[in-house]
Formats: structure tokens, C-alpha cells, sequence
């Protein structure tokens, strides 16, 4: 096990110890995305000693993504993300094992890429590709932590297969993709940030994951809503 010291502030805490640390550093999590979202997310995982990171990203780094992604540098401009959060992330933690892989995540690998993971966080804002994650979560029976943002305003919404509501079940199978979504960075990095500790929560074994629960976060107005999502009998997640 890694050095202790780099976590003595969480092995602190009654719910994570010295065994929950090791939970952590024993566990793997594949991250969707490495934007706006994926940066919180990938940067609070490798920093909590999370043993296995596995980032999923096609894309590269453009100017656009800077107001958001930290992660990246003016320098890393047309770089591949995932490789170059890579680098990020084992800089500041040696200790870890980080597993680039710079491809699209489709219908056909998606439960390929995302096998043996414990956790999978999805930080996409393309509907196709989430729908994608959710199936194969669905198919592999790992618990999804789905969040978005547009504007001010954000949601969390941590996935049960089988057991809690899916983001089908919210969206009713209405959502269409509609270009390019405004984000503001600082809301991002809200959202990232409370899917991390969704995410620990679910490594941990603890209670209270917002399963059936969308966390809405209102960036303009400082308020928080936890709305109930229940199953629809209908929905894709229900077919056997």
C-alpha cells in the first residue's frame, strides 16, 4: 500500500480508516470525458488514491475547453486529453495507476472499455454517448454516476443498475442532442467535484449515495434541490 501519510487527513475519518483507504487504492473507476467535468472528477479520485483510473477520451485539447478544464495548459492545445491528463494526474499522484485510452466511446466497445471498473463516472454532454455508458453499465452491473451541466446550472444523479432510476427514466427518451452546451467553469468544477464524492461514497460501501435522488445545483440563485426520480415501468433499464 501506498504511503499512508499522503492520506492521513481522510484515514482521519471514521468512514474511511485505514481500510477504507485501502478500498480506495484497491479500486478502479473509468471516467468518461475529460472536460469540464472529467477535470474534477479525475483530479479529486487521483488525489483521494484511487488505485486504478481509466479515462476515456477521443478528443483533444482546443481553446474553447480552457475557461473549464484546468487540467490543461495553452501548451497542450491539439494535444490528445486523455494523454495529457494522464501526465497531469501521475504527476501529482506516483502512486496510482492511470490508463489513457483515446477513443470514442461507441455501442460496440463500450462494454469493453468499461469492464472491470468498479465505478463508471460520465462527464459527456453528447446524449449518444451517455446512452451508451448507461447500457453497458446496465449490462456489467456497475453503479454510474451521471452529471451535467448547462450554464449556471448543474445535476448529479448517481445509477443503481437494476435497483434505482437511470437517466432514460428522467429524460423519457426525449432528449436530443442540440450543439454545443454553454458551461460556466466554476459550475463544472461544482458538479465534478460532487460526483467525486459520489463516487467515493459508492467505493467506500457507505449510505446516503443519492441513488433515486437528482442533486440539482441553481449556480445563479446558490441553491441546491434534491428532487426524487423514480423507475418508469417503460423504460430501456427495466427490459431484462
Amino acid at each position: 500500500m501506498p504511503d499512508e501519510s499522503r492520506y492521513t487527513r481522510q484515514i482521519l475519518l471514521s468512514q474511511i480508516g485505514e481500510q477504507g483507504q485501502k478500498k480506495l487504492t484497491e479500486s478502479t473507476v473509468a471516467v468518461i470525458g475529460c472536460g469540464g467535468l472529467g477535470a474534477p472528477v479525475l483530479t479529486s479520485l487521483a488525489l483521494a488514491g484511487v488505485g486504478k483510473i481509466r479515462m476515456i477520451d477521443h478528443d483533444r485539447v482546443s481553446l474553447s475547453n480552457l475557461n473549464r478544464q484546468f487540467i490543461y495548459e495553452e501548451s497542450d492545445l491539439d494535444k490528445e486529453k486523455c494523454k495529457r491528463a494522464a501526465d497531469f494526474l501521475q504527476k501529482r499522484n506516483s502512486g496510482i495507476v492511470v490508463e489513457p485510452v483515446c477513443e470514442c466511446l461507441t455501442a460496440e466497445n463500450a462494454e469493453q472499455l468499461l469492464y472491470g471498473a468498479d465505478v463508471i463516472v460520465d462527464c459527456v454532454d453528447r446524449i449518444e454517448t451517455r446512452r451508451h455508458a448507461g447500457c453497458a453499465a446496465r449490462e456489467l452491473l456497475v453503479p454510474l454516476v451521471e452529471g451535467g451541466v448547462h450554464g449556471f446550472y448543474g445535476f448529479v444523479l448517481p445509477i443503481l443498475p437494476g435497483e434505482s432510476a437511470c437517466l432514460e427514466c428522467v429524460m423519457a427518451g426525449n432528449a436530443e442532442e442540440k450543439g454545443p452546451v454553454p458551461a460556466v467553469g466554476a459550475v463544472a468544477g461544482v458538479i465534478g467535484s460532487l460526483q467525486a464524492v459520489e463516487c467515493l461514497k459508492i467505493l467506500l460501501g457507505l449510505d446516503h449515495v443519492l441513488y433515486g435522488r437528482m442533486l440539482q445545483y441553481d449556480g445563479l440563485y446558490g441553491e441546491f434541490t434534491e428532487v426524487p426520480v423514480h423507475v418508469r415501468s417503460n423504460c430501456v433499464c427495466q427490459k431484462g
